[in-house]
């Protein structure tokens, strides 16, 4: 193992809490700043800025206020780690804690850019009519580019908010773009200092009712800086000796630390111990302070403590945590670095802790933290499994590290980290070159067989993303190849690699192959202990379920993963999309169809954002489905051409452009464009619903469907059954027993799986079919489909009834020919017609179709099926 880093430079994971978008509390000792309520403006819009250096009560007294007002308030703290992402979702949350249904689209149209969130979310305050206080509070460091950032998502800011910055520091374009949105008022470091009349008033709050002249002096010292005189007037009520703060002024660079270090010296030898061992981490909650402390827990202390609010104080909400005062904790940790074997101790119970509770990547923070390499060692796969699903690819870089040593295969054991940390932070181009210079690096030591398989099973996943279809199946090989070396690729890769083989066989809709690959998955699983494993067994099982038809199941299935997966926060390359698609087209089939769409638009968004092109443009196919499903041939057509425009920005895009073909394909079918038809169905990938769609086109070319062809249809799955019995109806649609007795067979089996929508798609011959069967066996499955069929043939109907059954068979003559873009002369030559006899035919064909002339009568046409 490599040496450690500086501990200083080294902090656990916290990431962001609900505690950063609630009001502060405030300390039962607090003293009231009621006498700065006039400073703050109440006119809406206006801002008022809090600006001072640390140490003044900032949050404090805004808390105060706020708490004091009618409108209500929106709070977020924000600090200097928080990716820009991280602080949209959190201004979200605030918003949401005082507006529970606030901002649905937020989830399910990302990728959005930052000044985009900021604009829908001032518009959708603005439109509750309510006024509201907005409090940002920022630890963040001013430079330039989150000025500019700043500037900008303040212009986006709605006229119904009092805004609330509260900083350290400041700039003028900062004022230049507060003063720009109305009234701007400045509390700052003179306003926050406390006055004589408010030490005495805070002295006899602390129950201090004689001060010496010394301390007295020390505390007038402290100029007002409410931190430090609370600190000093803390000092007294304990009968310390005085504390020469003047002195400490003049001699330090950071008085308040020091102040700090010197207030620690006044604790209890209790209060001192439960203090420095919790500093240990930045929050805790009871459950956490008494695996820390052990026997030395105690409720009522810790709650005392948190009560005096000095060290650390409540946080608000319903999973009560104590969050430590940055400052008091850095002099903590300082003493607790004093003693390392309590401090290794106390990392190593915070180790087993997370372990036992299967949290891997926070326990192997403390084992490195107590210097157990071997810890380390053994919990870093693990970790590094759960950092990769939940998208941390920078911690995983940061971990690299750790993976070996300066050997020539240490490096290369670190660069297999750094490459799970580039493939999960979606940085493709720099994982294909990595790749590269690993497989380079590994010829001809110990680990090439490994290496291979670990560039095998990160390669794969830039060939699902980018449709390379066929390198995908020779990664999948690779990762599974047996290899000589000590390293094997683990067990939870190969699970995940399966996954996306999996996927591939979905969209090539190849049963067979996913029966297989959920069987090698399950065997797998059984010696696997980590959650990604067991979830993506279970998206597996919902992808092979639904190819074979089993949409009840499948639904189920892939609920429980996608369930799972978002507790546990998967994100990027490893996120549920694959079991949010199964769920959408579960839900289609369901004829839920308003429900699939949003699902739909969450799998496009999120594949969009998470660089997912494949579930992208899936999804996004489905959407243009729905549009020329209901009619809107045209913007149906424009969400495809908008998908090739996508997909041409895309690099080495492989098979992609079959994908969106495939929805193109459905279009075509529906409006009965059948040139382009052919060409997509020529290039199009082999699947069943290409092959189905050939035979379609085979049919309405005017050539009947040979029985032998019907009978070779593939039966394995009871998708493929119902598919080849609705066939049989079709073809034999002349026959009405034959036909029905074919379509019974296909009822029995939609019985069984819940499929509804492939017989509502069906035509008004095949929907007679099943209404009629429905009014002889009336069950509660064929009663529903049947009122279904009958709603789905009537709306039908009345779609293009309004004039398509009006027009005679002249004029849908010259419907058709009006399509061809031919002169209107020639089109009279051709029916052998007059002009003037086409005049009357044309003026009738608008008449009736409520349009205005031959472009508008031609799309209409197109959206109504008629052409």
């Amino acid at each position: 193992m490599p040496q450690k880093k500086g501990e200083e430079s080294f902090e656990v994971t916290s990431g962001a809490t609900l505690s950063r978008t609630l009001i502060p509390t405030l300390p039962p000792g607090y003293l009231s700043r009621k006498r700065l309520f006039s400073e703050f403006s109440s006119q809406v819009p206006s801002t008022t800025l809090i600006l001072a250096p640390a140490g003044y009560g900032k949050s404090s007294l805004v808390s105060e206020w706020v708490q004091s007002q009618k409108r209500k308030t929106i709070w977020l703290t924000v600090t200097p780690n928080d990716s820009l992402g991280e602080m949209s979702a959190l201004l979200i949350q605030a918003t949401r804690n005082v507006l529970p249904d606030f901002g649905s689209w937020f989830e399910k149209e990302q990728p959005l850019r930052p000044v985009e969130v900021v604009r829908r979310w001032g518009n959708e305050l603005l439109a509750t009519g309510e006024e509201f206080i907005f409090v940002l509070d920022s630890y963040r460091e001013l430079v330039t580019k989150d000025v500019d950032l700043a500037s900008r998502l303040i212009d986006q800011f709605p006229s119904n908010i009092i805004f609330v910055p509260v900083r350290r520091d400041g700039t003028d374009e900062m004022m230049a773009s507060l003063s720009a949105r109305g009234p701007l008022s400045i509390i700052g470091a003179q306003e926050l200092r406390f006055t004589r009349e408010e030490i005495m008033s805070l002295a006899n709050i602390m129950g201090i009712n004689e001060v010496s002249d010394e301390m007295h002096q020390s505390i007038m010292a402290a100029n007002g800086w409410p931190t430090a005189t609370a600190m000093l007037l803390d000092s007294v009520k304990k009968g310390k000796a005085a504390i020469n703060f003047e002195k400490i002024i003049a001699t330090e660079l950071d008085p308040l630390n020091a102040l700090a270090r010197q207030m620690i010296d006044l604790l209890t030898p209790q209060e001192l111990k439960i203090l420095t061992n919790v500093s240990v981490v930045s929050e805790f909650d009871h459950e956490l302070a008494e695996i820390i402390l052990g026997p030395d827990y105690s409720y009522d202390a810790i709650n005392k403590i948190g009560f005096a609010g000095n060290y650390f104080t409540h946080s608000r909400g319903k999973d009560q945590k104590f969050i430590f005062s940055t400052l008091m904790r850095e002099v903590l940790l300082v003493e607790l670095r004093k003693d390392a074997g309590l401090k290794n101790s106390l990392h190593k119970r915070l180790t087993d802790y997370y372990e036992f509770r299967n949290q891997p990547n926070l326990a192997l923070e403390h084992a490195y933290l107590a210097g157990d390499n071997a810890k380390v060692q053994m919990l870093f796969p693990d970790a590094a499994r759960v950092l990769q699903a939940t998208g941390h690819g920078g911690e995983l870089v940061r971990w690299s590290i750790f993976a070996g040593d300066n050997s020539v295969e240490g490096n290369l054991l670190r660069k297999t980290v750094e490459l799970a940390g580039h493939i999960t932070s979606l940085e493709y181009k720099t994982t294909q070159s990595l790749i590269h210079s690993m497989s380079f690096d590994a010829k001809g030591t110990a680990l090439e067989g490994f290496i291979a398989q670990i560039t095998a099973s990160a390669g794969a996943y830039l060939d699902i993303t980018h449709g390379r279809f066929s390198d995908l199946l020779e990664k999948v090989d690779l990762v599974f190849a047996q290899v000589q070396g000590p390293y094997q690729l683990g067990i939870d890769e190969q699970i995940a690699t399966l996954r996306l083989a999996a996927v591939r066989a979905f969209i090539f809709e190849d049963a067979q192959e996913l029966e297989r690959l959920h069987e090698r998955a399950l065997e797998l699983t059984h010696s696997s202990k980590v959650l990604n494993s067991q979830i993506f067994g279970a998206s597996i099982r919902a992808l092979s379920e639904f190819t074979l038809g089993n949409y009840r199941l499948a639904y189920e299935s892939a609920s429980l993963s996608y369930n799972q997966s978002r507790t546990a926060g998967f994100a990027g390359i490893m996120g549920p999309l694959e079991s949010m698609y199964v769920m959408a087209r579960c839900l289609l089939e369901f004829s839920r169809a308003d429900e699939a769409n949003e699902l739909f638009l969450q799998v496009k968004n999120l594949g969009e954002q998470w660089k997912q092109y494949h579930w992208h443009f899936l999804a996004d196919g489905y959407l243009a489905r729905d549009l020329a499903f209901r009619g809107l041939v045209t913007e149906g057509l424009e969400n495809i051409s908008q998908a090739h425009k996508r997909l041409a920005e895309i690099d080495n895009s492989g098979d992609l452009v079959k994908v969106i073909d495939l929805s193109e394909i459905f279009i075509r079918q529906e409006v009965k464009d059948y040139e382009r038809l052919q060409v997509l169905l020529d290039r199009g990938l082999d699947t069943r619903y290409v092959h189905q769609c050939r035979l379609v086109l085979h049919q309405v070319m005017g050539k009947k469907l040979p029985e032998a062809q019907i009978k070779a249809l593939p039966s394995y799955s009871p998708k493929q059954q119902l598919w080849k019995y609705l066939a049989e109806a079709a073809g034999n649609i002349d026959q009405e027993a034959v036909a029905l007795a074919s379509m019974r067979k296909a009822l029995e089996i939609g019985s069984q799986i819940g499929a509804k929508e492939t017989f509502l798609r069906q035509g008004a011959e095949l929907g007679n079919l099943v209404i009629k069967i429905a009014g002889e066996s009336p069950t509660v499955y064929l009663e529903e489909l049947g009122k279904a069929m009958t709603e789905r043939i009537r709306d039908t109907q009345l779609n293009t009834g309004e004039f398509a059954t009006s027009l005679t068979k002249r004029e849908l003559e010259v419907l058709r020919h009006l399509a061809t873009e031919r002169p209107i002369s020639a089109i009279a030559a051709t029916l052998h017609i007059s002009q003037n006899t086409m005049k009357t035919h044309l003026k009738n064909l608008y008449r009736k179709m409520g349009v205005d002339g031959r472009v508008t009568a031609v799309e209409k046409a197109k959206s109504h099926f008629i052409l």
